[in-house]
């Protein structure tokens, strides 16, 4: 297996950077042909972690490999919501793991697996809903999730968002939400319902796999099987498809990232696999 770079770049290097384009131009280095950069994020388990052992960081190594290339895997500590502002636009990699397709910001790939949200449920409450309509149901009434997602939105629709305000403030440490990014940990939100603490996660699949997989408590992993219409008729998909992006600034590196998730298909399914990850067929 090829030797895996890692670097780490603060935030407050890329915030100095932000401000000061000489150092912004220090930090990023010329493109190796040789050398495939990718950004990840420290604060983004379990699909990056800073050791370099996030499933997401283990496909990136994948594709390196089967691309021919060294990984130089680029931890940015920041949340990932930061990596293409902080990672692809200031030229420090060229590559992020696990978009949505179709992102606009980048080039993306044909697919390579599609997964969707899901409830975390105790096996021991019996549980058997798989619509999101199914959060509608006696008896559960507290619901662990992870911000910024339709796992909000489900609870809105269902008259339970109002009720878990102050429950969700407190997976947070009560921190104020206002003009900052805050967000709730997935290994919490699986936490929380094997305690006793919600009476279901609702949170994308992924993002939980890992941990209902490693608790002590037995839990199981639904995925929702519809979508959700808002009352403007609005579509919210609760199932997407994930790419491998690819900065607009190198699109010849994109020929060899799809033939990598073609010669990888095995290895990069088998890693899904091993992390508990259930997926559903390509469109």
């Amino acid at each position: 297996m090829k030797r895996i770079a890692l670097r780490l770049i603060p935030a407050v290097v890329l915030a100095a950077a932000a401000g000061a384009p000489a150092l912004a131009e220090e930090v990023a280095e010329t493109p190796d042909p040789n050398v495939l950069r990718v950004c990840a994020s420290t604060r983004d388990a379990p699909y990056s972690e800073r050791n370099g052992q996030g499933f997401e960081n283990k496909i990136a190594a994948v594709l390196a490999e089967e691309a021919g290339l060294k990984l130089d895997l680029v931890m940015i500590d920041n949340d990932a919501i930061y990596l293409v502002r902080d990672g692809v636009d200031k030229g420090l990699c060229d590559a992020l793991i696990g978009v949505d397709s179709e992102d606009p910001r980048l080039l993306t790939s044909t697919p390579y697996y599609k997964s969707g949200y899901a409830f975390i449920s105790r096996e021991d409450r019996g549980f058997d809903g798989e619509k999101w309509q199914d959060v509608d149901r006696e008896g559960y009434e507290t619901f662990a999730l992870r911000y910024h997602t339709p796992a909000e939105t489900i609870l809105k629709y269902t008259g339970r968002y109002e009720y878990n305000l102050i429950y969700h403030s407190s997976l947070s440490n009560f921190e104020d939400r206002r003009n900052k990014y805050t967000q709730i940990p997935a290994s919490l939100v699986v936490s929380e319902v094997a305690q006793g603490n919600a009476d279901l996660g609702i949170i994308f699949a992924p993002e939980g796999a890992r941990y209902v997989r490693d608790s002590r408590t037995p839990l199981k992993l639904t995925l929702i099987s519809n979508d959700l219409e808002r009352s403007d008729g609005l579509i919210i998909p609760l199932r997407y498809e994930q790419s491998v992006g690819v900065s607009r600034a190198r699109p010849e590196l994109l020929p060899k990232i799809e033939a990598a998730l073609v010669s990888g298909k095995a290895r990069i399914e088998a890693i899904l696999q091993e992390e508990g990850v259930p997926t559903l067929p390509l469109s």
